[in-house]
């Protein structure tokens, strides 16, 4: 580590250095007091007891921002931070010579704190009120749904269920060894030769795949039960995680088995993932993606700037959401007079609510417009193409720069804390350079000769 003699500085020094940086920036569009104000303390900060940890609670806030701004993984951030002093700064540390963090899952371990204690609702109206002053047209809003997909592989039912008997096959195996018991006479090598016959078929038809469902059910059927006579006979132990996983490949074989063996089309909450046993397939019915997986949010966009107003992982009608999303910008912004929405959200409910609360919308208008017909045409235009274009465009922005692509977080809460704290960084970029244009105003302002 070399020896950085900015930190020999007086603070005032240090802090204009770290401002004029984009890093710098950045910090100053984000609202660390009062975010942190939100997050309750972690226990060795409030006794005292234990060493002294490395970031506080602002610092764990950081730490997620900086991974979205600079998209790269847990271990590689705390590499970058060790030898970056302007990524220490907006952290609030400061290393010393010869001083490194060591610990490659800290990142993981605050995100892991933040998911427990997230308030999405409590932090977003703390970033309003930082933002506010640089956001103009504020009574106009937009709101649109998306899917921030999860980290999975491409599920079927034929996969799901192979990869259910590979792991009852792996504890019936493991408890066997610690009950000092011979193997098991099952013959899975040869259930795998089977499997990778399937696999390797380029095309399937539903003929071949519903019988290999059905043999991998009776397979899977015949483990769970051999490993449940294990546990009582033997009393085998098996871990806290190996029985959460017993219990979702239980679930997944009702599933199946109500598919394949009973008269059931289709069931709810469809597990399509052992590991990520809360994500559910979401059809969208777009031509390249008829079906993705992961958490479904419904956005509002005011000014440019996004907040979530709905996330779920179950999949839901977005055009039941425009009142609540209304009700979310009168709560952020005041008043509310026009309103983007997709064609999906223009049920009768909502053209009533909009209609009596005065709200202009982009919605094709039902019948006789009476008075002001082009003018109403006009603003549903301007509306549609705002709508289309900002807002649309802002989800490729999220996806493709801000880690949003793909959700890698192993948790349902650690997801949720990667895709807020995504939007809160793509946000805060937009309002930095506002902030900035700003500043450079009124210092054009102070040097223009009085008249």
């Amino acid at each position: 580590m070399y020896r950085n003699l900015l930190f020999e500085q007086p603070i005032d020094v240090q802090l204009q250095a770290f401002y004029n940086t984009p890093l710098g920036e950045l910090y100053l569009a984000i609202p660390f007091d009062e975010l942190s104000k939100q997050i309750p303390k972690p226990r060795h900060a409030i006794s005292g007891n234990g060493c002294k940890p490395w970031f506080d609670v602002k610092g764990g806030l950081a730490l997620q921002i900086l991974k979205s701004y600079y998209r790269c993984s847990d271990a590689l951030l705390v590499e970058q931070i060790n030898g970056n002093w302007q990524m220490q700064m907006f952290c609030g540390i400061q290393l010393l010579h010869g001083e490194q963090i060591k610990d490659k899952d800290i990142a993981g371990r605050w995100r892991t704190y933040l998911g427990q204690h997230l308030n999405m609702d409590k932090l977003q109206m703390s970033c309003v009120q930082h933002w506010k002053p640089y956001m103009q047209h504020t009574h106009t809003g937009f709101c649109d749904a998306s899917v921030f997909e999860s980290y999975i592989e491409y599920p079927t039912d034929a996969k799901l269920l192979w990869h259910s008997c590979c792991d009852v096959y792996a504890m019936i195996k493991q408890g066997r060894k610690r009950a000092k018991l011979r193997d098991t006479r099952i013959n899975h090598e040869k259930r795998k030769i089977q499997w990778l016959a399937f696999a390797k078929r380029r095309k399937k038809s539903k003929r071949q795949n519903k019988k290999t469902c059905k043999s991998l059910l009776r397979y899977l059927q015949r483990l769970t039960e051999q490993l449940d006579q294990l546990i009582q006979k033997h009393t085998v132990v098996i871990s806290a995680c190996h029985r959460n996983r017993l219990g979702t490949i239980n679930k997944v074989k009702e599933q199946q088995w109500k598919l394949y063996f009973g008269k059931e089309a289709r069931v709810p909450d469809r597990i399509v993932s052992l590991h990520k046993p809360y994500v559910r397939p979401i059809i969208r019915g777009k031509e390249v993606k008829p079906v993705e997986f992961g958490a479904k949010v419904n956005m509002l966009q005011v000014d440019g700037i996004s907040f979530i107003e709905h996330f779920s992982y179950d999949n839901f009608n977005e055009g039941t959401r425009l009142q609540s999303t209304i009700h979310l910008q009168q709560r952020y912004f005041g008043a509310c007079h026009q309103m983007g929405a997709d064609a999906i959200y223009a049920i009768n409910e909502n053209r009533c609510y909009c209609t009596a609360n005065k709200i202009a919308t982009s919605f094709v208008a039902k019948g006789n417009e009476g008075k002001n017909k082009e003018q109403k045409s006009q603003m549903r235009s301007i509306l549609g193409k705002v709508r289309s274009t900002i807002l649309e465009g802002s989800f490729g922005n999220e996806k493709n720069h801000y880690q949003m692509n793909k959700i890698k977080a192993r948790t349902e809460h650690n997801e949720k804390v990667w895709i807020f704290f995504s939007l809160l960084a793509c946000n805060a970029m937009q309002i930095a350079k506002r902030i900035q244009a700003a500043l450079k105003e009124k210092e054009k302002e102070r040097l223009r000769p009085a008249a």
